[in-house]
């Protein structure tokens, strides 16, 4: 970047850091130099490397990758605030495990305009190609967000998994995400003619096993309709659950 940029961190639980940015997560521009976004409503992701402040850096060691996930505008800093705040008080026990890491949100002012970003762990591991396995690790990291009550809203959105080097998925973007008091759930299955299904059962881990469970790859509309759930009479089924 051509230009030096300061931010204010609202937040003082986590340490005052330099990110420099070396371009975007999807690539836009040409000549390797990021386009910093900054009318009014812009959004975008950009690939950095943090170092802290004040902090004696080991010879060996390397600075950290991660994602800035930028916003200009009233509106979409309103968004990325409440993002951020989520991320601060109610997914420190997920972070780094079935969320992405995070280092902290920042608000400044960039050729007049008013700007903020929220800094994350970089995930860019290989795509899983084979389906079974990608099934099972969506339904491994839903089932870790949930022990941690949390709600996401949008799991049915293939953009909201990330893949990890370890062969691990991180679940992104919580601006519809919300604690809940999750009762958990079963996987759900064609035969019924065993237990039945407890009362009270999560609604978005049923949506994600009526997709991604072991019998939905081969069996999905007669487990969904097996199990009382009916997206092809409800358009909206995957979007409101």
């Amino acid at each position: 970047m051509s230009k030096t940029y300061a931010f204010i961190q609202p937040s003082r639980a986590f340490p005052a850091a330099k990110v420099h940015v070396v371009g975007e997560a999807e690539t836009r521009t040409s000549h390797g130099a990021p386009l910093i976004l900054t009318y009014d409503g812009a959004h975008c992701v950009y690939h950095g490397f943090l170092v802290q402040s004040g902090v004696q850096m080991n010879p060996s060691s390397r600075p950290v990758e991660v994602a800035l996930k930028w916003v200009a505008g009233k509106e979409r800093i309103a968004r990325l605030t409440r993002e951020a705040n989520f991320y601060e008080k109610s997914l420190g026990a997920v972070r780094g495990v079935a969320v992405p890491q995070y280092y902290g949100f920042f608000t400044g002012i960039v050729e007049q305009v008013n700007v903020a970003c929220m800094v994350l762990e970089w995930c860019n591991g290989f795509p899983i190609d084979d389906v079974r396995e990608l099934n099972r690790q969506r339904m491994l990291t839903a089932a870790q967000l949930h022990r941690a009550n949390i709600f996401h809203g949008q799991l049915l959105d293939p953009r909201h998994f990330l893949p990890m080097r370890d062969g691990s998925l991180r679940i992104v973007d919580f601006s519809a995400a919300k604690v809940h008091q999750c009762p958990g759930a079963q996987p759900l299955t064609i035969d019924l003619t065993g237990d039945p299904r407890p009362a009270e059962s999560c609604g978005e881990l049923d949506v994600m096993e009526s997709r991604f469970g072991v019998d939905a790859e081969r069996h999905g509309r007669q487990l969904r309709w097996a199990n009382g759930m009916y997206p092809e009479l409800v358009r909206s089924f995957y979007y409101s659950y």
